[in-house]
């Protein structure tokens, strides 16, 4: 196991004591959650590239991350401080005559699911749902950018090929993408052509909800 410890130390003292003007901006209009008295861990990232080495903080009633990026060689040192949105990112499969169970069992292998059938009550109120509803989303973590965590979930799906295929034919699928955009953060959508050709492959639309969200820097 690598041992992050010098990386969140120098991570965690420029939240403290930043150096970056950049950072004093973001520490205006935000405050970092913190656990056990110091800032909170959201995830560590060394594989989007080798040099350099990502740690997510959580803002404290927000559902955006500052990140400190940090150079792994030649010497271990900062190297930039920014936002990142949250993203959630799953399947969804709808249906107005199979029940929740009768869409399980065709994806039988694919965990965890969750959602409900038609005709069930909802949890606040007396009204029920006019629709079956099923839900897979493998990675809760909203600590990732877009691209990275739907291609980590078309990389699940893929290995159920078939079995979403035959989904595809009785309920209405598709990848669902709950952004969290920081007000001056990166809009910008994009997907290549081999992941348009993944979506195509497991005949998946693609549905973005962005909010906006935080307090703009000075």
């Amino acid at each position: 196991m690598v041992d992050y410890s010098e990386y969140i130390d120098l991570a965690i003292e420029e939240l403290e004591n930043p150096t970056f003007e950049v950072t004093k901006q973001y520490l205006e209009v935000c405050e970092i959650e913190l656990e056990n008295d110091k800032p909170k861990i959201a995830r560590i990232d060394s594989k989007s590239t080798e040099d350099l080495v990502y740690i997510y903080f959580h803002v404290k009633d927000e559902d955006y991350f500052i990140v400190v990026s940090i150079e792994q060689s030649p010497h271990i040192k900062l190297y930039s401080v920014f936002t990142e949105n949250s993203h959630s990112v799953y399947l969804t499969a709808t249906s107005e005559n199979l029940t929740f169970d009768e869409l399980a069992d065709i994806i039988k292998g694919v965990e965890p699911i969750e959602g409900w059938s038609k005709n069930d009550s909802k949890k606040s109120g007396n009204q029920r749902y006019k629709f079956s509803r099923l839900k897979f989303e493998p990675i809760k973590n909203t600590a990732y950018d877009l691209d990275e965590k739907l291609s980590l979930l078309l990389d699940d799906l893929e290995k159920y090929k078939e079995s979403i295929l035959e989904l595809s034919k009785v309920a209405d699928i598709s990848i669902s993408v709950c952004k969290y955009q920081y007000v001056s953060g990166n809009a910008g959508i994009h997907f290549d052509n081999k992941t348009i050709k993944r979506l195509n492959d497991l005949n998946l639309s693609i549905d973005i909800d962005t909010t906006i969200i935080g307090n703009e820097i000075k």
